[in-house]
């Protein structure tokens, strides 16, 4: 498996690739240029299939007013954006190693961490940077706002 330094890869938290993809959201301008600021610095982008499937579970939902199929053809563009990074079994090992050490952490949170560490990413982008307080000795923490 290829591994980036930790100052050319950058993982995408779900909330943010949320903004960036729904035009109404409150940070969708705020998101799409952050993401682009990274981009034009020359930084790779890492997403997860865990965070693709959050994506389609937040926006699948009547109050966007997204179409499933149109969730579905963006999902499918992913990959000229993102790089796209696999649940392994060094994944699975990783994230039970994290879970005793992040008391009230989510686990879906916990898998991210471990996704990134398996995979040498270490700086994640999110909107939510309380909800990896626990593992900010491991990762760096970007807020997005």
């Amino acid at each position: 498996m290829t591994t980036m330094s930790a100052v050319e890869s950058l993982f995408i938290d779900t909330n943010v690739l949320v903004y960036a993809s729904w035009a109404v959201a409150p940070l969708h301008q705020h998101a799409r240029g952050v993401l682009t600021g990274h981009r034009t610095a020359g930084e790779q982008l890492f997403i997860s299939r865990q965070v693709i499937r959050e994506w389609l579970a937040t926006l699948n939902r009547p109050r966007t007013g997204l179409a499933l199929s149109d969730l579905i053809a963006e999902a499918q563009t992913f990959n000229t954006h993102f790089v796209i990074l696999d649940d392994t079994e060094a994944t699975t090992t990783q994230l039970l190693k994290l879970l005793p050490q992040a008391t009230g952490v989510r686990v879906h949170d916990c898998n991210i961490v471990a996704t990134m560490l398996v995979s040498g990413v270490r700086r994640l982008l999110t909107n939510n940077p309380d909800d990896f307080h626990a593992f900010s000795h491991l990762i760096d923490i970007l807020p997005l706002v």
